[in-house]
């Protein structure tokens, strides 16, 4: 009888010492007999890796492992602003709304006006175009371009005049009646008032931002505009001169502004001048670039000097 009771706790402590013998443990001992090809049925070494995890047997950059920066937020004011803007030949209308939002107002008023009649509109583009109005003995019309503005929650209504040359649609320089017609539809506009309902149609519009924060190859931050030299050049102007950066002088045949900032205290250091150069530069017709340049090409502080730029600027 002991000899039973022996085997019996030495069978129990057996048990108890290997934890494979444990119910909720029984997975470590568990086998398959297929591959994962076979549960999967495909070749898996023609899938595609997104996130590829580096052979840690071969020495590996740092930044592998390294996470891009977020895209900057700021909180935007909840004014209702309304403006009219010229740059050159090139007339708009800015207002503190999403172009989903914007998009029926500026319709709602071109359907209450009688001289203003919508022919066709596409809330993809975001084009809206009036039927033939007859001036001067000439076939006209006006096309509206809804577009999100350089602002974040913003809109630019860009307004063009066309004259018919034949079987052409060429833009007219009619500035005055152009200037009449955009006063009067900023005031209709205004008169409207601020919506809060949303155009479903053109929630697209919502989605194609004009200002981006990136990193170069090199590791600098630098702000991509999605418009031309001429704006890019008017709203970094404007913008240096509300975050109060001090500009000492400016080439706008180079894109360049000379700067400089002073702080009390904080990431500058306490009573430390620095001189920057901001640049700006074409790409493209519609892109443009903006860059910082300091005597020691500090990556952390062009980053800071960037990230205030952009705050302003968006």
């Amino acid at each position: 009888m002991k000899l039973i009771l022996a085997l019996f706790f030495l069978i129990l402590a057996s048990c108890a010492s290997n934890p494979e013998n444990n119910k909720s443990n029984k997975y470590l001992s568990a086998k398959d007999n297929e591959n994962a090809e076979k549960i999967l049925g495909q070749n898996i070494s023609k899938s595609i890796d997104l996130y590829p995890i580096p052979n840690t047997s071969v020495p590996s950059p740092q930044k592998v492992y390294e996470l891009p920066l977020p895209k900057q937020f700021f909180s935007s004011e909840s004014n209702n602003e309304l403006r009219l803007h010229k740059l050159g030949e090139i007339r708009w209308i800015y207002l503190s709304l999403e172009p989903s939002k914007a998009w029926p107002m500026l319709q709602e008023y071109l359907n209450q006006n009688k001289e203003l009649n919508i022919a066709r509109a596409n809330p993809k583009t975001g084009e809206i175009f009036t039927e033939e109005i007859n001036k001067d003995n000439l076939k006209t019309r006006f096309v509206f371009k809804v577009e999100s503005g350089l602002q974040r929650e913003s809109t630019e209504i860009f307004i063009s005049y066309e004259i018919l040359d034949g079987t052409t649609w060429n833009k007219n320089s009619d500035d005055d009646y152009v200037k009449s017609v955009s006063t009067n539809i900023l005031n209709g506009l205004s008169d409207i008032g601020s919506v809060t309902g949303t155009s479903l149609i053109a929630l697209n519009l919502n989605s194609n931002d004009k200002t981006e924060v990136f990193i170069d190859e090199d590791g600098f931050s630098k702000i991509r505009l999605m418009v031309g030299f001429p704006r890019a050049w008017s709203a970094l102007q404007r913008t240096l001169n509300i975050a109060e950066f001090k500009v000492n002088d400016f080439d706008r045949e180079r894109g360049v502004f000379i700067t400089e900032i002073k702080s009390d205290e904080g990431f500058f250091g306490r009573g430390n001048t620095k001189e920057i150069k901001i640049f700006v530069e074409k790409i493209a017709k519609n892109e443009t670039i903006i860059s910082i340049s300091t005597e020691e090409q500090n990556k952390e502080f062009i980053q800071e000097i960037i990230s205030q730029i952009n705050q302003v600027l968006s």
